[in-house]
């Protein structure tokens, strides 16, 4: 296919024609490579659907673009119902210090939340400490076993001594502080602790002094205007432990394996067998 001279009347017309003509010897030269090539590969068995492959590409970039779109919207869905951070309550925890007669010191430590009060812990350094706390922590109670006292503390920062000075029977009058000066082991009130209904119980030999009977436990109230002899324990005051309540809220205590109950508002030991 000659080129047309640039001289001739139908130059441009011929020029169109020779560029038609090329363009479709290739598209018929693209065309049977094309069959050529999809007739060896049936003939092996191998189809290829140029079509379907062309769809599914287009599918895969159609799924594509719907997982980001989705992932978006989870994500602002996270950001929009992510709960606010609360805040968080400041516990702080603070101490009242009291001395006893013998200057030692007890750190009665309570926590302060949000403005409320409320017993936690007694201590001492160096000093066994036997303490129990009201359940709405208003009031905690404990025993100083130097001076054999028994101290309840408010959560005001003020305490009452309650302990026993003096005990008349019909027969006997016994003295705490001449009984300790002659024997200093011995138990006047020790191992403290609340009933359901916020009464002071403790440990004692009293209404005795060397003899064998067992350890008693006593009831004092707060202003120490009543007292009231409960029932009679285990001799060996270790072998002697507050068990918590029952299901109506009487106090449970274990002495030498046996289980005794303080029923709520009584004064009298119950052994349950």
């Amino acid at each position: 296919m000659g080129r047309p001279s640039i001289f001739s009347r139908n130059y441009e017309e011929q020029m169109r024609r020779r560029r038609l003509n090329i363009i479709l010897i290739i598209l018929i030269i693209v065309s049977a490579a094309f069959f050529y090539t999809k007739y060896q590969l049936n003939k092996r068995g191998i189809n290829i659907n140029i079509a379907d492959k062309l769809s599914f590409l287009k599918k895969e970039q159609k799924d594509i673009k719907q997982d980001v779109n989705i992932n978006k919207e989870n994500k602002k869905e996270e950001i929009k119902d992510a709960p606010k951070e609360e805040n968080k309550a400041v516990e702080t925890l603070k101490e009242y210090i009291y001395t006893s007669n013998t200057n030692k010191q007890f750190k009665v430590i309570y926590k302060e939340e949000n403005g409320v009060k409320k017993f936690i812990e007694v201590k001492a350094d160096g000093i066994n400490v036997d303490f129990d706390i009201l359940k709405d922590g208003t009031k905690v109670v404990f025993d100083d076993k130097e001076n054999q006292n028994i101290i309840v503390y408010s959560l005001d920062g003020t305490y009452e001594d309650i302990t026993l000075k003096t005990l008349k029977t019909s027969k006997y009058v016994f003295e705490k502080q001449k009984i300790l000066q002659r024997h200093k082991d011995y138990i006047w009130a020790e191992k403290p602790h609340f009933t359901a209904d916020g009464k002071v119980v403790f440990l004692t030999r009293l209404p005795y002094n060397l003899t064998k009977r067992g350890i008693f436990l006593w009831y004092a109230s707060y202003n120490n205007t009543k007292l009231a002899r409960l029932g009679e324990l285990s001799y060996d005051i270790e072998k002697i432990r507050y068990d918590g309540f029952d299901e109506n809220e009487g106090l449970r205590i274990i002495s030498d394996d046996k289980t005794f109950i303080l029923e709520k508002g009584k004064f009298k030991l119950k052994e349950i067998k």
